[in-house]
């Protein structure tokens, strides 16, 4: 469960008015040292932090664009990329937490079986990221690998946001050049 440590500092600061942005920014600046990316920040869970990835991926900077979602009109760039072994439920089909920002998700190859070229071919001026999911729900063989799928998106100037849910190492997918990786603290 939680450490002493920790749920003793927990309770300490309830009750207690905190500055947002300032919790906000630090907890960013502990996750970047702790995992080696830029940044970090938290969020209630993976699934809101994959709507919440999408969106950025949507709109960029301009937040009139992220308030508008999940109405796309004005959105060049709303199609996600995912691989058909990796429309997981876990409590709810992922494909919903890609809609709920208004994207549409872009299944690529089988259930078993995703080659170099479909992932390539699935991969237009609409596409606004590719989603990987780490689970042993996912199908493990057939598929392109993580190395792979990154590098295809990144030739193509899509980023790539990992599912890393229940992972542990929280450096092994920044090192592989993942653009955005989730994890949950609730596992």
């Amino acid at each position: 469960m939680v450490p002493d440590e920790i749920a003793q500092c927990v309770a300490e600061s309830l009750g207690r008015f905190v500055e947002m942005d300032a919790l906000q920014a630090e907890a960013s600046h502990n996750i970047a040292q702790a995992t080696g990316s830029e940044a970090g920040c938290v969020t209630a869970s993976v699934a809101s932090g994959i709507c919440i990835s999408l969106a950025a991926t949507m709109t960029g900077a301009d937040l009139g664009l992220a308030e508008d979602l999940p109405d796309i009109s004005k959105v060049s760039k709303n199609e996600v990329i995912i691989l058909k072994g990796h429309v997981v439920n876990y409590g709810s089909n992922i494909n919903q937490q890609i809609r709920l920002v208004g994207a549409t998700p872009v299944e690529v190859g089988t259930v078993t079986v995703v080659e170099p070229y479909q992932l390539r071919h699935a991969i237009t001026e609409k596409t606004c990221a590719g989603l990987w999911v780490v689970s042993h729900h996912t199908v493990q063989s057939g598929l392109i690998g993580l190395q792979t799928f990154i590098e295809l998106c990144h030739e193509k100037g899509v980023s790539v946001i990992v599912d890393a849910a229940s992972e542990y190492d929280l450096k092994i997918f920044i090192n592989m050049g993942a653009d955005v990786v989730l994890y949950s603290g609730h596992k």
